[in-house]
């Protein structure tokens, strides 16, 4: 019954208090004694509801007692310790630096689930600033290497993606693991994210370009709107660094053009743009013409 209660009381708070709600400031001792109960969901419920409350003062007074928790011999406590690091560090960013190599333990977590809420915090503090994190760079390498887990490889891969912009030295090492996952993983959202990794930072290996380019086309031909309009917009951004290699596969662009979703047709017409040279522009011309009789509206003035 008291845990019942206090779901509700947890619940309330966290949908009713505010930054400015007064009797916050009154919740800081309430939340050190849940997070030192003997039931793991006491304090799974605290760390919640701190989550979704935490100001600047709370932050402040209650991020040693978090940074605590990391230790914990549960799982369930661990991960939610590390979640409700991240919402500290918003708030009171003072805390970052000294909690920061105790956070960075957890990437090597027995258990894949803080492992993974691990790589999830650290890959949204490295979106202003992906360079201070370029350190973790061998340990993440690891997790690429070892992981099967398909969300925190996704997360891994986008960090790297960051990274390659400001570290150009990694996108050699990262040949060899991301032609593994383009090769071998059925995940469309993963594959794209390892495509979307090549197209910004490692189009200076042909090899791992040219695989890329296989799997955009089979995006592209793929009945799937969605999947069909990110090939595209991939295509397009090889386009800047490899024209002669997406030229190669102007069938499947001017295929999009009989698309019925205008946003392809669109997408399509600006490839072919990039693609016109004297050996095609005659074929190309002759099937936008063609074309044109059927194009209506806004899609035909483009």
């Amino acid at each position: 019954p008291v845990f019942r209660l206090k779901r509700i009381g947890y619940l309330a708070a966290s949908q009713s208090f505010t930054e400015s709600t007064d009797v916050v400031l009154l919740c800081t001792n309430l939340f050190k004694k849940d997070f030192s109960s003997k039931s793991m969901y006491d304090t799974g419920l605290a760390l919640s509801c701190l989550m979704s409350i935490c100001t600047e003062d709370l932050a402040r007074d209650l991020v040693a007692d978090v940074v605590g928790m990391l230790n914990s011999a549960r799982p369930f406590i661990r991960k939610k310790a590390v979640l409700a690091l991240f919402k500290i560090f918003l708030k009171f960013p003072g805390a970052l630096r000294p909690s920061f190599p105790r956070l960075r333990e957890k990437l090597e977590d027995t258990d894949t689930s803080v492992v993974s809420c691990t790589v999830n915090v650290i890959c949204e503090l490295a979106r202003k600033s992906p360079q201070s994190y370029a350190i973790l760079a061998p340990t993440f390498f690891n997790i690429l290497n070892t992981t099967s887990n398909n969300w925190i490889l996704i997360k891994v891969v986008k960090l790297f993606g960051a990274l390659t912009l400001t570290e150009p030295r990694l996108a050699k090492k990262l040949v060899a693991p991301i032609s593994n996952i383009l090769n071998t993983t059925v995940a469309k959202s993963l594959m794209y994210e390892c495509i979307h990794t090549v197209t910004v930072g490692m189009t200076a290996h042909l090899s791992v370009v040219k695989l890329a380019v296989e799997k955009i086309r089979s995006f592209i031909e793929d009945p799937d709107q969605n999947l069909k309009y990110l090939g595209l917009i991939a295509l397009g951004n090889l386009m800047k660094t490899h024209p002669k290699l997406v030229a190669e596969h102007r069938d499947v662009v001017l295929n999009c053009l009989d698309d019925e979703d205008v946003t392809i047709r669109t997408r399509s017409l600006d490839i072919l743009i990039g693609m016109v040279n004297r050996n095609n522009i005659t074929d190309i011309v002759r099937r936008l013409m063609d074309h044109l009789q059927m194009a209506e509206g806004q899609y035909r003035e483009a």
